[in-house]
């Protein structure tokens, strides 16, 4: 089962608020995932709380804090079946995600590069000072395990590791894959933020990083982490982390993320209700 979306912190200080809201969505739903308001022209949606759009995260009204059979949250507006779940609705909530390193999510190395130190892409944003990750894809070859504080990015081409922080990468390949974690307070990609994944199995509840088309989510990152299974979440310091390939530890990265357009937030598309 997909690892969703964690309570971190409040910005504001704040214990988590949670609230018995109403849900409606057709199968399961995991702990973890991020719920918006539904359509208020749609009938089985209106009134409830729904799974995100991912690509958007507007009207967020927060993040589901229990799991759900298909029976729990299949709601009869008609006949008055209504279903409840538990969710934090903190407006200024923090989210702990994992950066998704789903297929779907990963981007591909178009050209191959012996000291690991550049990774070519077909499009690239403003990206310095984020950061570069080769996944597995199914191979431990290539360069799996590299990480790196981007230093320098073109418009079209290539991203670049931090000049001084560079010295053990392993060579890059053709086959390997990639994700970017977006620099922290900052959207790499014009009038774009950062996206949740919409891969099968982890909908709503993993970050998605960069991908190729512009962002149009509203997510903000606050911080990175770095952690393994020898390595407790630090948070990703260009001085100790870039440069290295942690392939034998294989671990997880992942983002403080908050929900810029939140349902309770006077900000962004939060007063324009989708209406569909």
């Amino acid at each position: 089962m997909a690892r969703g979306l964690q309570w971190h912190y409040d910005v504001t200080g704040a214990e988590p608020i949670i609230r018995d809201i109403r849900v409606y969505n057709v199968g399961a739903l995991v702990a973890g995932t991020a719920m918006c308001a539904g359509p208020v022209g749609t009938a089985e949606n209106g009134g409830c709380a729904i799974v995100a759009d991912g690509n958007v995260l507007t009207n967020i009204i927060g993040v589901l804090q229990e799991p759900l059979t298909a029976a729990e949250c299949l709601g009869v507006v008609a006949t008055g079946v209504d279903k409840y779940a538990k969710i934090i609705i903190n407006p200024m909530a923090v989210w702990l995600g994992l950066y998704s390193q789903h297929a779907d999510d990963d981007e591909a190395n178009t050209s191959a590069d012996s000291t690991g130190k550049t990774i070519t892409m077909t499009a690239v944003g403003s990206h310095e000072r984020g950061w570069a990750y080769i996944t597995d894809a199914g191979s431990t070859t290539g360069g799996f395990g590299n990480l790196f504080q981007i230093g320098a990015s073109t418009s079209t081409t290539s991203i670049t590791a931090a000049t001084s922080y560079d010295d053990y990468l392993l060579g890059n390949s053709t086959s390997d894959t990639f994700i970017v974690l977006p620099a922290p307070w900052y959207w790499d990609v014009a009038t774009g933020g950062v996206e949740l994944s919409e891969a099968t199995g982890q909908v709503a509840m993993q970050i998605a990083g960069y991908e190729t088309t512009a962002a149009a989510g509203s997510g903000l990152i606050l911080e990175n982490y770095i952690q393994s299974k020898v390595r407790a979440l630090q948070p990703l310091n260009c001085a100790q982390h870039s440069g290295k390939n942690y392939a034998n530890e294989d671990p997880d990265l992942l983002g403080d993320i908050i929900f810029c357009e939140h349902l309770l937030c006077a900000g962004g598309n939060t007063a324009a209700r989708t209406i569909t």
